[in-house]
């Protein structure tokens, strides 16, 4: 398989179920935010994927840094938008971005 296809099928997982479930609360639906440990680990992962994924295909260079940051942060942003979309359907209300403790 080659990386686009790689891509492809991993990144659209990560915006629309990993990262969904740690950003909020898969049985009420509140907004915990971006700043928790699973996140953390979330980003760690997709990090390490796409780093060893785009150097092995392109080697070492900051075009490659920057597509690696371009990726990670394209799927955290499609994931806020996935969430956002999704919330009045699975959840019956509006999305808000105020983290209820």
């Amino acid at each position: 398989m080659d990386i686009y296809t790689i891509n492809a099928i991993v990144l659209p997982l990560f915006a629309t179920w990993f990262i969904p479930v740690v950003i909020r609360d898969p049985k009420s639906g509140k907004y915990k935010g971006f700043k928790n440990r699973k996140v953390a680990v979330q980003a760690i992962i997709l990090l390490v994927f796409e780093t060893q994924l785009l150097i092995s295909e392109f080697g070492l260079s900051l075009l490659t840094i920057g597509q690696i940051l371009f990726c990670v942060g394209f799927t955290f942003c499609m994931a806020l938008v996935f969430v956002s979309v999704t919330q009045q359907k699975l959840f019956g209300n509006k999305f808000s971005m105020e983290i209820e403790d």
